[in-house]
């Protein structure tokens, strides 16, 4: 517990409320949190205030990259192909990881579940990949958002983060996923999943892969269903694919990280 108290440590993550998952360690590692979007889905409504409101009482700092997309700016970014914000974003991770002297970073898992998240972990991996071109080694973790919270391949058991929380800290994480009003019902539908005790357990695991995603879910992904029944509903014009947009996004990041060349949409 101690070390985790006396590491640099940074969370990276696509959505806010994703840091409820890992509630324990940002009481202990009170790391700096950067957040790719403001979770405002396909409306106008932000849940920043809310995440805030979760690091102050554990005592974790906002970073440089905080809500800097809507949902539907990123989703955009994704369907054209915008490389270019892609590219830079990666860059800036990097930079504010390098300029806090980060000793180690945890951020969403691919679970090809939702595209904003595979897409941060691509940014983050990225970054990371980046950093080590100028001989900065961070450890690099994740953790899963919609697969059961403790599960953690058994290899990867000596390298991860196992967090087991006592009544008192598990208390304050279910207090603080109930406190959060805009995921009301996704924290009720994780309960009547998992019930409270599978959350009991915090697991960050090690990432072993980089750019190269498509392996790690099966295909068609699910956002692709289901963003084919929010295109039928009138939500979005057009589906996010795997094959289509992630990864030449994937590709192109490859690219940027080994050369620093990219080509982008003009439309976006």
């Amino acid at each position: 517990m101690e070390e985790l108290r006396t590491r640099r440590a940074a969370l990276i993550i696509a959505h806010p409320g994703h840091e409820l998952r890992v509630h324990r360690w940002l009481e202990l590692a009170q790391p700096v949190v950067c957040v790719l979007t403001d979770g405002s889905g396909h409306t106008d409504c932000s849940r920043l205030a809310s995440t805030t409101a979760v690091l102050e009482r554990t005592g974790a700092a906002p970073g440089p990259l905080y809500g800097r997309l809507s949902d539907r700016a990123l989703y955009q970014a994704i369907l054209c192909g915008n490389t270019d914000l892609f590219a830079a974003l990666a860059d800036e991770i990097a930079e504010a990881l390098d300029a806090a002297d980060i000793d180690y970073v945890a951020g969403d898992a691919v679970e090809g579940f939702n595209p904003g998240h595979d897409v941060c972990r691509l940014l983050l991996n990225a970054a990371v990949l980046r950093l080590e071109q100028r001989g900065r080694h961070l450890k690099n973790f994740e953790f899963l958002l919609e697969g059961p919270p403790h599960e953690c391949p058994p290899e990867d058991r000596s390298e991860a983060i196992v967090l087991e929380l006592e009544e008192d800290a598990l208390s304050r994480k279910v207090a603080a996923a109930r406190s959060y009003p805009e995921l009301a019902g996704e924290v009720e539908s994780a309960y009547a999943s998992y019930g409270w005790e599978s959350f009991r357990v915090e697991c960050l695991r090690p990432v072993r892969y980089g750019l190269e995603i498509g392996h790690l879910f099966r295909h068609p992904p699910y956002y692709e269903s289901y963003g084919e029944k929010q295109v039928a509903e009138g939500i979005y014009r057009e589906v996010i694919r795997f094959q289509v947009h992630l990864a030449p996004l994937a590709a192109s990041l490859g690219n940027h990280v080994t050369r620093g060349s990219l080509t982008s949409c003009e439309s976006c």
